[in-house]
């Protein structure tokens, strides 16, 4: 037996260019079921009703197609059965016995119900674009601070749209929350006090710490010198630096450059690594 398809699955492959073996499985798909005829659930356009996956549009329509989609099988399912027999989903949309009254209607029903909306359930369709924007934020190049994900910052935004939250909107949300930029990574803090000043995380508070080695340089007719290079070689003053980052670093939140080269430039082994003499 060789199925045939409905006239308006017929024009629906002509008028939107679907791949060449269309029909074939189609048709195959139909025998599979003993099905005379073949129908396939239509959009409000009269293009056939896809899942979104795989589309290359903006993001806002794979979700909208999605969430359609997931509803017209429900809707289907509620119409002729939870056991498939007279419908089945393939990967470009939903197909159904042309022949079954039931199963007609509810593709009938969808088709007009997405001619005059474009939505089939609209909580469904806002619980997927939310979730959607949330990876969206977690996804950015935004290093978001411990304790803060992207529900926090969705919260914080004023009418988000899908696909168009930047990361200058991400970044304003964090710096309304309380949080500053390391001055030297991408890392968020979180400053407890306000003050002037370069925020620092404590890894870069540690780099910050490493002191130039001192050079000898050979002045002619003069005891050699020394002076410091332009290149930080030495190893970070960890043993100096910790007790700062343990203590007022971790009440004010963040360290601070200006604080870290006080702490260098005031320490023994600082001072003897920067200037190669015993402090």
């Amino acid at each position: 037996m060789s199925a045939t398809l409905t006239d308006e699955l017929l024009t629906a492959t002509g008028q939107h260019c679907h791949r060449y073996d269309f029909v074939t499985r189609m048709e195959s798909e139909a025998d599979g079921h003993g099905w005379a005829r073949i129908g396939m659930v239509m959009d409000g356009t009269g293009a056939l009703l896809e899942d979104g996956e795989g589309w290359h549009q903006h993001e806002t329509e794979a979700v909208r197609a999605q969430s359609n989609w997931q509803a017209a099988r429900r809707i289907m399912a509620d119409a002729v059965g939870e056991c498939g027999e007279l419908w089945d989903t393939l990967g470009e949309g939903i197909a159904y016995d042309a022949d079954s009254f039931l199963a007609s209607d509810a593709a009938r029903r969808i088709a007009d119900s997405l001619a005059g909306y474009p939505l089939l359930d609209e909580d469904d369709h806002s619980e997927r674009e939310r979730a959607a924007m949330v990876e969206e934020i977690e996804g950015s190049p935004v290093t978001l601070p411990d304790g803060i994900d992207g529900e926090d910052v969705l919260r914080e935004l004023d009418f988000p749209s899908l696909g168009d939250i930047t990361m200058t909107m991400i970044e304003d949300v964090l710096e309304t929350l309380g949080y500053v930029a390391c001055s030297d990574c991408d890392k968020w803090l979180t400053t407890m006090t306000t003050r002037c000043g370069e925020p620092l995380c404590r890894d870069c508070a540690l780099e910050e710490s490493r002191p130039d080695e001192s050079a000898i340089v050979p002045i002619p007719g003069a005891e050699p010198w020394r002076a410091r290079t332009l290149h930080s070689l030495g190893e970070p003053l960890t043993d100096v630096l910790t007790p700062y980052l343990d203590g007022y670093a971790t009440e004010q939140g963040a360290a601070y450059r200006e604080d870290v080269r006080a702490i260098v430039r005031g320490s023994r082994a600082g001072y003897r690594a920067v200037y190669g003499r015993a402090a």
